[in-house]
């Protein structure tokens, strides 16, 4: 959370981050930032109990209306002078594939860009590190993303990390932004974005 908290405030718009959760359901846990930073996670686990199941359709409902006001079917462009950066992050893999996966294609046409990012193996992965392992999961459906049909952009990336403590803040951040900078030229391009606001270092 602090890794993320540090790259969203050097091109975030305000300099917070909002949080999402989801398991069985999807919650909206209000604003990370550096004001309240310390101890926030452990917050968020006393409020937000663990739920023992994983669906990624329905905290994307909840994120494409916090941003855009409804999370309809759509396949006309919605332009916005602000993107946004998603970074989602699971160790499981979804009960709704087919939810999901209408929302990737309908928020293709939204200037919203979705980085998958899951604790696990797979095999878009980075080279396992130290003595953690989590358990097996299966993301064959995030690694197909890129071949994902039915969208106006290629608007998500996917990578997989064991342990995300054991690879650097640098390399970090260079998953994390290895396709958000050329989307946010398509989408500029293509009229997603009504002027770019983004600034990526």
């Amino acid at each position: 959370a602090e890794r993320i908290l540090a790259l969203g405030t050097r091109f975030d718009d305000d300099g917070s981050i909002d949080i999402f959760l989801f398991g069985a359901k999807a919650h909206d846990a209000g604003e990370l930032t550096i004001d309240n930073f310390n101890g926030f996670v452990n917050r968020l686990i006393r409020q937000y109990p663990l739920e023992g199941s994983t669906y990624y359709g329905k905290v994307m409902k909840t994120i494409r209306n916090h941003y855009f006001g409804s999370a309809e079917r759509r396949n006309s462009a919605l332009p916005n002078d602000v993107p946004v950066y998603v970074m989602f992050v699971t160790d499981g893999a979804t009960f709704d594939e087919k939810e999901t996966i209408s929302h990737i294609q309908s928020s293709s046409y939204e200037p919203i860009f979705w980085q998958f990012m899951a604790i696990g193996k797979s095999n878009k992965g980075t080279k396992p590190r130290g003595f953690f392992r989590a358990f097996q999961s299966d993301f064959s459906f995030l690694e197909e993303l890129d071949n994902l049909t039915g969208r106006y952009l290629d608007n998500a990336n996917f990578f997989s990390v064991e342990d995300p403590q054991t690879i650097s803040d640098h390399e970090l951040y260079d998953l994390l932004m290895a396709e958000y900078p050329s989307w946010v030229r398509a989408a500029s391009d293509n009229g997603l974005i009504l002027r770019e606001t983004s600034k990526i270092h």
